[in-house]
C-alpha cells in the first residue's frame, strides 16, 4: 500500500488506562498529524473512563476519519474506543466484547465483578417466584381450594421463597453496579454521536444482551451491531501477518506510530531505490498475502486499497542488530519491525 498522504498509522497494544490515555495525548503532540488516521488495536479492556478519553482524543485529532482495526482482541473498554471509529476493520482472529463494565468486589482483592451480576440475580429470583407461584396456585386449584384461598396461599409461600434471597442483596452494591452499567451507555452514546454507527438498539445490546464478559463478538456480529464493519484491507493482513507476535496477544508498550516509506512501492514492482533502508514487504517469503481475510483484496470497502503495506520504525535506523536478535515475544513493535526487516 502506497502512503496515504492523510492518514496516519497508529498501534495500541495495551490495558485501557488513564496512563494510557496520557501517553497517547504525549505521542500526538510529538508532530504535525494528518487529518485521517488508522489504529491497530488490541487490548483486553480496562477503565471505561480511560476509553473515554483515548477515544475522544482519537477524534479530537482525526476529525475527517477515523478507521479501528482490529487483528486479534478488543475487549470491553475496546469496544468503547471502537464504537467512536467511523468503520472497524476486523480480522479474521479479530473479537469486540460486550460493554459489560467490571466492579471490584469488595470481599475479595483485586477481583472485579460484572456490572449485570445483581441485576441478573434479581431477574432470577423473580423468575423464581413467579414460577413457584403460578405452580402452586394450580396445585391448591386441583385441591378443590377456592381461587382467592388458593391465591393467598401462593403469595405466602413465595414471599417465603423470595425473602431469603433478596436479603443477600445490598442495596448500596446495586446502586454501584446500576451506576457501573449507566457509566457505559452514557459514554458509548457519546461517542457514537461522533461517527453514528452503531444501529438502532446495539448499544443497549452491547451493554445488556450478552450472557457473560467474555462473549465473543467477531466480524460477522459486529455486523449485526455496526453499520461499517469490514475485513481487514490486503495491505493491513499482510501487516498483521507479518508482525502477529505483537498482534497475536494485548501487551503492555506505549502507542506508536508506524512509518511508511516516502517512496513505497506497490506489487507491480517498483524500485524504492531513493531509500537504501526501506524494508522489504514485510512479509517472510512464504506468508499467504491474502492471510486474515476472508474477502476480496479490499473485503467491500471502497476506501481500501489492494497494495501491499510497507512499513518502516521511526527508530530502526539506529536499533542495530542487538534489536534484530532479541526474542520476538519479548521484543517492542519497533524491534519487531527491524527484525522482520531484516
Amino acid at each position: 500500500m502506497s502512503e496515504d498522504q492523510d492518514r496516519d498509522y497508529l498501534v495500541i497494544s495495551a490495558p485501557i488506562s488513564r496512563h494510557l490515555h496520557g501517553q497517547l495525548s504525549d505521542l500526538l503532540a510529538t508532530r504535525p498529524l494528518k487529518p485521517k488516521a488508522t489504529v491497530f488495536l488490541t487490548t483486553y479492556g480496562g477503565d471505561p473512563d480511560g476509553g473515554y478519553r483515548i477515544a475522544r482524543c482519537l477524534r479530537h485529532h482525526y476529525k475527517a476519519g477515523l478507521r479501528v482495526a482490529v487483528p486479534s482482541w478488543c475487549k470491553s473498554a475496546g469496544t468503547l474506543v471502537a464504537i467512536a471509529a467511523d468503520e472497524l476493520a476486523i480480522g479474521d482472529r479479530g473479537e469486540l466484547g460486550p460493554l459489560d463494565v467490571q466492579v471490584f468486589k469488595g470481599s475479595e482483592l483485586l477481583e472485579r465483578s460484572s456490572g449485570l451480576d445483581i441485576t441478573e440475580a434479581l431477574a432470577f429470583v423473580g423468575d423464581h417466584v413467579r414460577a413457584g407461584y403460578h405452580s402452586m396456585l394450580k396445585e391448591a386449584r386441583r385441591m378443590g381450594l377456592s381461587t382467592k384461598l388458593a391465591s393467598d396461599m401462593a403469595a405466602h409461600i413465595g414471599a417465603a421463597i423470595a425473602a431469603p434471597l433478596l436479603t443477600q442483596v445490598d442495596p448500596l452494591r446495586l446502586g454501584e453496579l446500576q451506576r457501573a452499567t449507566r457509566i457505559a451507555n452514557d459514554y458509548g452514546g457519546r461517542l457514537d454521536a461522533y461517527s453514528q454507527n452503531l444501529k438502532p438498539e446495539a448499544l443497549q445490546s452491547l451493554i445488556g444482551a450478552y450472557p457473560s464478559h467474555s462473549f465473543v463478538i467477531d466480524r460477522k456480529e459486529a455486523g449485526e451491531l455496526f453499520h461499517r464493519v469490514y475485513p481487514l484491507t490486503e495491505a493491513e493482513s499482510r501487516f498483521v501477518a507479518a508482525y502477529w507476535v505483537f498482534f497475536q496477544e494485548a501487551r503492555d508498550e506505549a502507542p506508536q506510530f508506524l512509518e511508511l516509506p516516502k517512496n513505497s512501492t506497490n506489487d507491480a514492482g517498483a524500485s524504492n531505490e531513493s531509500d537504501p533502508e526501506a524494508p522489504n514487504d514485510g512479509v517472510p517469503p512464504d506468508a499467504d498475502p491474502e492471510a486474515g481475510s476472508d474477502g476480496p483484496g479490499n473485503g467491500g470497502n471502497p476506501q481500501s486499497s489492494g497494495e501491499s503495506l510497507r512499513i518502516r520504525s521511526r527508530r530502526s535506523r539506529g536499533a542495530g542488530q542487538e534489536g534484530a536478535s532479541r526474542e520476538p515475544g519479548k521484543a517492542g513493535l519497533q524491534e519487531l519491525l527491524h527484525s522482520v526487516k531484516s
